[in-house]
């Protein structure tokens, strides 16, 4: 089932700043960035550190493209901070059924890409104590070991 804290997403109005944030205060590089055109974000996934499971645990900091992204539309309401929580998991396809059997609303039928090419969904945060969450399984954890894609 889930085997780690996959990353913590944090919502931001300045991807640059709050990355430089990060590294001038925690000493955090980014280990990946892209533009999910999909979800309507920039996104940069700082690593924080090697997981038992050959994956990593990260920050991913978030910058909406689009008004009318998820994520946009989060910050319109909420400002900065603390987005989701993603756990990691072998197999979002089962782990997700699973839970949704438990009667958890799992918001896509199938998983979708996420970043650097994983499987993601998520669950409705009213089922979650109010915490939106992410479940996430890795396209290949060592094939990103050494990526540095800034």
């Amino acid at each position: 089932m889930l085997t780690r804290i996959d990353h913590i997403g944090i919502a931001c109005f300045d991807l640059d700043k709050t990355v430089e944030f990060y590294r001038a205060t925690y000493g955090f590089e980014v280990f990946h960035s892209e533009i999910n055109e999909e979800q309507g974000v920039r996104e940069a996934m700082l690593k924080i550190n090697e997981t038992s499971d050959g994956g990593a645990s990260y920050l991913q900091l978030l910058e909406p493209i689009r008004e009318d992204s998820a994520v946009g539309k989060w910050m319109a309401k909420n400002g900065e901070g603390v987005h989701h929580i993603a756990f990691g998991t072998a197999d979002v396809d089962t782990d997700s059924e699973a839970i949704r059997d438990k009667g958890v609303r799992v918001l896509y039928e199938q998983p979708r890409r996420g970043s650097m090419d994983s499987r993601i969904t998520f669950l409705h945060p009213k089922d979650c104590h109010g915490v939106l969450t992410e479940l996430v399984t890795a396209a290949n954890p060592a094939a990103h070991k050494d990526e540095e894609d800034h």
